[in-house]
């Protein structure tokens, strides 16, 4: 692209969420929209861009509408890509306002059911739930670098990574997501040894800190060696 918008980099660091990714590329298509303005020398920018939309949907199977028909007329292309990436942005926007809503839905619910039924909840003290959200970004900058997995591996570790981080609260009712994370995470190391070391290493502090709270819910004191559940033995 002449203009210099989708950096190679950028669209390499895609979030493993379609739906957060989705926006992620409208935002910079209106970042290259507001400099090129629908001139017509942009025009094969503006087509390029809808070439890089379709094929992410279809490396990923995104589920986004038909993109629009091309046709001779420079002017007439730039508009109809304009409106569909304008249409994609407002419904993407849309469902990630509406996931959210949901998400915070049943947090609080849960918080409050813990409240109101008197149970007992898993809850992280301030400093281990500060580390597991450092941990955490630290992964999200790790695992799309990493060149030991394949791209699917890479994208299901993440996906799992962020399904756990989006259910993780100081005080929750549920860490269920967090068992999908770690079994995904398991098979790497499992996989890769000692080559897999800068990710398996946080992985590991990510589980003994969250087993050790679940454990302390349950009354269980004695926490096992993570290392030889997880990581191929010597």
């Amino acid at each position: 692209m002449r203009t210099a918008f989708f950096p190679v980099r950028m669209l390499a660091s895609l979030p493993a969420d379609n739906a957060e990714a989705l926006a992620a590329i409208c935002t910079e298509f209106e970042r290259f929209d507001g400099h090129a303005r629908e001139s017509p020398e942009h025009h094969d920018d503006y087509v390029e861009a809808l070439g890089i939309l379709r094929a992410f949907a279809t490396a990923r199977d995104a589920q986004i509408a038909p993109p629009p028909d091309l046709g001779p007329q420079r002017h007439q292309n730039i508009t109809g890509v304009k409106y569909y990436f304008t249409q994609l942005r407002d419904d993407t926007r849309a469902q990630l306002a509406s996931r959210h809503a949901k998400g915070y839905f049943e947090s609080k619910t849960d918080q409050y059911l813990s409240v109101f039924a008197k149970i007992s909840g898993y809850e992280f003290s301030d400093p281990d739930f500060k580390r597991l959200l450092d941990l955490i970004n630290e992964l999200r900058d790790l695992i799309p670098a990493s060149t030991l997995m394949g791209d699917e591996q890479r994208r299901r570790l993440l996906r799992k990574l962020e399904s756990f981080r989006a259910e993780l609260h100081r005080r929750t009712n549920d860490i269920e997501r967090f068992w999908g994370f770690l079994g995904e995470a398991s098979i790497a190391m499992r996989k890769f040894g000692e080559d897999f070391s800068p990710i398996g290493e946080r992985v590991l502090e990510i589980a003994r800190i969250t087993i050790g709270v679940i454990f302390a819910r349950e009354g269980v004191k004695a926490l096992p060696e993570l290392s030889q559940l997880l990581a191929p033995p010597e």
